[in-house]
This record gives structure tokens, C-alpha cells and sequence, in this order.
């Protein structure tokens, strides 16, 4: 759920003091020369990169008489990241990232550090994706502050993978934003122990109603969003945030994670309790029959996977089972199935480097329907991947150039997602790509919904 504003850029002054101060006593350049010659030492560690995407769609996403909603055949996004990581003295750390986003995307995000509010014009925004302070120690790690927390073990989709943090004003081009978190990492051989303290819970933009993307109801997950049931006849269906108190540590989410490995071997197990990453509505009450709340109720995860390698070949998979307090939510069971084969013989005969098909089977069992009398809209729609096959297909020709796609279906639904590329890459630094999208399906499902929003896309990635 979208914190206040206010709130969270107060933990980000609060850190950015704690990060200075924090280098003053340690650092020997800092305290010679001050905490601006170590933030010049933090600007010359860092790595860049910038992307600048070009997209022609094929039609309007709406109809005429829906007016106010982007129409442009050709638009525009832009990303400038910067990345950097100094140690202050033998033990300590800094870490910093920064995100800079410009795009024709109408009602994007706009504004500075952190948390951009939504404008009615294109979106441009500066914000930070990393902002920590880590401990290395040799049997341990702690860290404190906005980091990603990967998951699973998914090729091409993980349902393990919860917890991260993403902009989806544009879905076809997301950026992970970070999570603010304190983190302990606990080092046993070759495996680790991680325990995971979630202060703040926070939803990543997604499509305003102006953008080609939105969905009406979209809880911020890629290519979903809440059904709302009907209202009074005459009366429009409204929606408003159920907030989130981050002074009790009772609302505040928990997640271990253990990780292993052995050769040919890796898997992880995890447990979490907090907010859900999925939205629900809650009823309106009887003084306003139109206002919906949207609420992450509180759930327990818990969640498995392996890899497996032989060869060429390498065999996965994840089972994730969810419970939500006072059945608030459904309560479901989820698995993946993956393989992924590196063909080099064959491809070789043909003059080619490689060959890699992926193949991943994705299923969900619902244990539970959704029952508090006063929530009657589950996350059953936004849950992504339900019961889906998706496949992915690249044929790597040179070091520079390869091309492939990806084919995303829903078995029930019988709607899709098909993608096209090819990527040319001349350098390390610098790689270009063409790559063409489709949406499939009835207007009332998942892929459906986008029929319209088939394009051709042009990326330029630098790296320096």
C-alpha cells in the first residue's frame, strides 16, 4: 500500500543523516577532508546506465468517445541509473542508487526524493532505487535501508518472487524502486540465513487513468487488476486507500529466507508474515454504497524452490502456499515447473552459438474462497499466472547478435502474450534492440484487456 509521502521522505533524511555521520569518525578521507570529498569518492565508484525507448503502437487503446486517454502513436521513455557502492573503512559500506525517468507517458510520475507524486503532463521524476548502510562482517552481513530482495528460481516468472518493489507506470519497461528494509545475513558454510524486517509497505506506481495501461482497479501488479462489482444504479464506483500504520511494529512485515547449495544443486525455502502483496476490496459501508476500500490484508507465506543442473540441461521449480487472516483473501496453493536446455552442437552445425529453449508450467489451486462478510472481491484477479504455460525461445548467433521471443498463455482463458526481438550488441556497453508485443484474448481478460496496445519498440542501452 502506498505510504504517505510525507513519511517516507522523512526516513530518507533521517538516513541520508545517519549514512554522513556514519562516515565521519571511520573514514579516513572523511575525516581529513570532510563528507563532501566522500561522497566525490561515492560519485567516482559508481556505474551508469541509459536506456532511451522508442514506441510505435498499432491503434488508439480506447474508443473515440473516450476521451483524455494517451492516443500517440509514437512515444517516448527515457532512464538514466546511476549505482555505487564504497566501503567506509574495513568493515562498513555506502550504498546509492538513483533512478532518473523521462517519458510522454501521460499522468507518469513527477517530482524528486521520494515517493513523486502523479501530474496531469508526461512523467519525469528523480528517485532512489538503493540507499544502504551494510556491515560486512566474516560470518555475517546486516544492512539497513532501500536494497531489492530477490526471490525464487524462475527463468521467465517466479510466484515465490513477493516481495520486491517495481514502477509499473510503464509495464513494458519496469523499475525495481526498492523496498526499505533492515536485513541480517547469517553465513553457514556455503549456505545463508537471511532474516528480513519490513518497516514500510508500499505498492510501486502503475498506469494512471490516462495511460494506454490502466485498468480499472489496478492494485500496481504487471498486466492486472480488481473487477469491481456493481453499485447502485446512478452512482459510479469509487475507491480509497485503506492506509498502513508504520508505528506498529504489528503492521510491519517479516521474512526469513534460508538458501543451499551443493553441486549441481541450489534450492531456498522462505516464511514471511505482513501485508499481502496482492489487493482486495473491502465493501462500502452503508452511509456511501459506491466507496470501495482497497486493502493488503495481513497473510502468511510460506514458499520452496530448487534448480537442478546436469549438462546442458537445468530443471526447476517453486511451490508458494498463502494464508490470509480472517479470510480476508482466498488462501491458495501455487507451483512452477521450469527446464531450460543450452543447445550448442546442433547450433554449432548451423553456424550458430547457441540455442536456448525455456519451457515453465505455472499452476494454482485456490484452498480457500474468500470469506469475511464485509470483503467480497478476492485478489483472484491479480494474482498473475494462474494457470499458464510460458515459453521462451533465444538463438544466440555471434557475440553481437541473437534474437528469440516469448509466448505467455492462459489455459483457461485462452489469451496470450507473444514477443518478439532481435538485439544487436557491438561493444560490452552498448547494445540495441527491435522488439514487437501482442495481446490476445477476450477484452475481460488478463492479456485481453491490451489488445490494442500491440507495438514495435526500439531500445538503446549504453552502459559507462
Amino acid at each position: 500500500m502506498k505510504n504517505p509521502v510525507g513519511s517516507v521522505r522523512g526516513l530518507t533524511a533521517i538516513f541520508v543523516g545517519i549514512a554522513g555521520l556514519s562516515a565521519l569518525p571511520v573514514s579516513a578521507a572523511a575525516a581529513q577532508d570532510g563528507v563532501a570529498d566522500f561522497f566525490k569518492q561515492v560519485i567516482s565508484n559508481a556505474t551508469y546506465q541509459s536506456e532511451a525507448v522508442v514506441t510505435a503502437f498499432r491503434e488508439a487503446p480506447n474508443d473515440p468517445d473516450n476521451k483524455g486517454i494517451e492516443d500517440d502513436t509514437i512515444e517516448g521513455w527515457s532512464h538514466l541509473s546511476m549505482d555505487s557502492n564504497s566501503f567506509i573503512g574495513d568493515y562498513w559500506s555506502f550504498g546509492l542508487g538513483l533512478d532518473a525517468i523521462a517519458s510522454t507517458y501521460r499522468g507518469g510520475e513527477r517530482g524528486m526524493l521520494t515517493a513523486p507524486g502523479k501530474g496531469e503532463g508526461q512523467g519525469r521524476y528523480v528517485d532512489l532505487s538503493r540507499l544502504t548502510l551494510s556491515y560486512l562482517g566474516d560470518d555475517a552481513e546486516f544492512l539497513i535501508g532501500k536494497d531489492t530482495i530477490p526471490m525464487g528460481v524462475g527463468e521467465l516468472y517466479s510466484p515465490a518472487d513477493l516481495y520486491g518493489n517495481a514502477n509499473l507506470v510503464n509495464p513494458q519497461q519496469s523499475v525495481d524502486v526498492g523496498v526499505w528494509q533492515a536485513r541480517t545475513d547469517i553465513y553457514v558454510g556455503s549456505d545463508r540465513l537471511t532474516f528480513i524486517v519490513l518497516p514500510l509497505s508500499e505498492s510501486g506506481p502503475s498506469a494512471s487513468e490516462k495511460s494506454r495501461w490502466y485498468a480499472s482497479g489496478s492494485n500496481g501488479s504487471e498486466f492486472t487488476s480488481l473487477k469491481l462489482p456493481a453499485v447502485p444504479f446512478g452512482m459510479s464506483a469509487e475507491l480509497q486507500d485503506a492506509g498502513y500504520n508504520n508505528d506498529d511494529p504489528g503492521n510491519w512485515g517479516y521474512l526469513a529466507e534460508y538458501k543451499g547449495t551443493a553441486t549441481g544443486f541450489d534450492y531456498f525455502a522462505s516464511a514471511y508474515t505482513g501485508p499481502s502483496p496482492y489487493a482486495v476490496l473491502k465493501d462500502p459501508p452503508l452511509t456511501k454504497l459506491n466507496l470501495f476500500t482497497v486493502e493488503h490484508p495481513r497473510v502468511s507465506i510460506a514458499s520452496t524452490g530448487a534448480t537442478f543442473s546436469e549438462g546442458s540441461w537445468k530443471f526447476y521449480g517453486e511451490a508458494v502456499g498463502y494464508w490470509a487472516q480472517h479470510g480476508k483473501d482466498d488462501d491458495v496453493a501455487r507451483m512452477m515447473l521450469g527446464t531450460k536446455y543450452r543447445e550448442t552442437k546442433f547450433a554449432n552445425s548451423l553456424g550458430l552459438n547457441e540455442i536456448t529453449p525455456i519451457v515453465e508450467f505455472n499452476k494454482e489451486w485456490r484452498l480457500q474462497k474468500q470469506s469475511h462478510p464485509d470483503y467480497s472481491v478476492s485478489s483472484e484477479d491479480t494474482r498473475p499466472n494462474p494457470q499458464n504455460i510460458i515459453a521462451a525461445l533465444t538463438i544466440t548467433i555471434n557475440d553481437e547478435w541473437k534474437f528469440g521471443g516469448a509466448y505467455d498463455r492462459s489455459i483457461p482463458d485462452r489469451d496470450s502474450l507473444t514477443r518478439l526481438f532481435v538485439r544487436y550488441e557491438p561493444t560490452d556497453n552498448l547494445w540495441m534492440s527491435v522488439t514487437a508485443m501482442n495481446f490476445h484474448g477476450g477484452e475481460d481478460t488478463t492479456f485481453g484487456r491490451y489488445r490494442r496496445n500491440d507495438n514495435v519498440a526500439l531500445k538503446v542501452h549504453y552502459s559507462f
